[in-house]
């Protein structure tokens, strides 16, 4: 009686163990990535706020985006477990088009939202702040602890300012490389050659329209932005991009779409910026 009590309890141990596998084994292969609405506290009293959008399947690396104009965005979960972003002219950074083709090619996506106490916008000295600063190295360590990789920092138009700034700032320290789109060269706003000089050494992707009618980021000044980072970075690319939808919508805001934001090629180019991002082979220059 004894042993058959034993044998008995001996097998409900073996298939207990055996279940416990299967159930683990299972959660493990069905594990998938998700998108969320984080925020971080930074600052006293002040919190910073971001989408973050990841891949189905391995994540290949990490891009911090961005958003163009003052960098004001609204950012809503349909019914649907989607997130829908809502902009004021946030450019290639804030596409839909730009994110979904980033998730394809296996890139996690943090796309920066203005800190709780400048939810108005981000005018370029607040994007050359050492408050900015401080706001994103938060963000960059959260990324990096949850990756354990260095993003890649894109800032469009005058959200070029960001990633130049704090690149600039931060001595390359944490970062895999700078990337910008209409990077701006020149006006008002001033320009990402503003900043000091022979300092970024990652590696740098210059995206350009050679129909962008915008004032402070025409195609005549890419030369002048590729010689500065030149002084400092052994790897200076560029992207040129040329037909597309190039005329602006009904507002005529030319900073804000048509070949600015590279309407009617963001998917070419988003694919193209990511191949560079993983070391591919790319296309130096886009036509239709």
């Amino acid at each position: 009686m004894h042993k058959i009590i034993i044998l008995k309890n001996y097998k409900q141990e073996i298939f207990s163990h055996i279940l416990r596998f299967l159930i683990l084994t299972f959660a493990i292969s069905t594990f998938t990535y998700a998108d969320e609405i984080v925020t971080l506290n930074t600052r006293n009293n002040v919190t910073q706020t971001f989408l973050l959008l990841e891949p189905e399947k391995e994540i290949k690396g990490v891009v911090i985006m961005f958003p163009g104009h003052e960098g004001v965005i609204r950012i809503s979960k349909s019914s649907f477990g989607q997130f829908n972003v809502y902009n004021e002219g946030g450019g290639f950074t804030v596409s839909k088009k730009t994110r979904k083709i980033y998730k394809k090619n296996g890139l996690a996506v943090a796309l920066i939202a203005p800190p709780s106490d400048r939810q108005y916008g981000m005018d370029t000295e607040f994007r050359s702040s050492n408050e900015h600063l401080e706001d994103i190295k938060i963000v960059i360590n959260y990324l990096q602890k949850k990756y354990n990789k260095d993003p890649y920092l894109h800032g469009h138009c005058r959200g070029s300012f960001s990633p130049a700034s704090i690149v600039t700032k931060l001595r390359n320290i944490g970062v895999s490389g700078l990337i910008l789109s209409s990077a701006r060269s020149r006006g008002r706003h001033g320009a990402v050659t503003d900043y000091e000089s022979n300092v970024v050494s990652v590696p740098v992707l210059l995206i350009q329209h050679k129909n962008d009618l915008c004032k402070g980021t025409p195609y005549r000044k890419l030369d002048a932005v590729i010689e500065f980072y030149q002084t400092s970075s052994d790897t200076v690319d560029t992207i040129v991009i040329e037909g597309g939808n190039t005329k602006p919508k009904k507002n005529g805001r030319v900073c804000q779409n048509g070949a600015h934001s590279f309407k009617g090629l963001q998917k070419e180019t988003a694919q193209e910026v990511a191949n560079w991002i993983l070391g591919k082979q790319f296309k130096t220059s886009i036509s239709d």
